[in-house]
């Protein structure tokens, strides 16, 4: 139905942004590798989207590169794997790291994800084999860049419960951030602690 939305960034939370385009406020749910991307509030972005339909819910998801799209509309169609859990599988891995462990067969990393079990993770790997091709990998790279200016008064705080929300448990976000904390700055922005934190959770 929509193929994207091009308009001024009015508000983005971990999980969630609001574009105005037209006079119209669009709520989009994203994963946290396009969160890491969005500008400013009050600049212009444009995200592309999925449109999920059921019989008793209709949501707008938005990506913030075409891959990311194709990466969820690729694991929604996979059994029990419904839009939820597909986001938080793009928040808990980045788009090209999806893909090494998809390639590589190993499933290690993703059974690490909350909402993926040991099954889930397996069932990922082989149905996705072959599935999620190299193109746009220099694109999806973009995940490990950040946009400036996004820090908070307490950056580690603000990880952490970014990383409640995204569904890991208080002991295991405490454990990662104290893992990484001697290799990152204190006033590094959250973004950076929550990547590092959740290639060691």
């Amino acid at each position: 139905m929509f193929d994207y939305i091009k308009g001024t960034l009015a508000e983005k939370n971990i999980g969630t942004a609001v574009i105005e385009s037209s006079g119209v406020g669009f709520a989009l749910i994203i994963p946290l590798s396009t969160y890491e991307k969005l500008p400013e509030v009050n600049h212009d972005v444009k995200l592309f989207t999925h449109h999920y339909v059921r019989e008793d819910m209709q949501r707008l998801y938005g990506f913030f590169s075409k891959q990311e799209r194709e990466i969820f509309e690729q694991l929604i169609g996979i059994s029990k794997i419904g839009p939820k859990t597909a986001i938080s599988i793009l928040s808990g891995v980045s788009p090209a790291d999806l893909i090494s462990c998809v390639n590589r067969s190993d499933a290690t990393r993703l059974r690490k994800i909350p909402g993926v079990g040991d099954k889930t993770a397996q069932r990922l790997v082989m149905e996705l084999k072959g599935k999620l091709g190299l193109s746009g990998l220099a694109d999806m790279d973009g995940f490990a860049r950040r946009t400036p200016g996004m820090a908070s008064a307490n950056p580690r705080s603000e990880a952490f419960d970014a990383m409640i929300t995204l569904g890991y448990a208080d002991k295991q976000v405490q454990s990662a951030l104290m893992r990484v904390e001697t290799v990152i700055a204190a006033d590094a922005p959250a973004e950076e602690w929550i990547k590092k934190a959740l290639q060691v959770i």
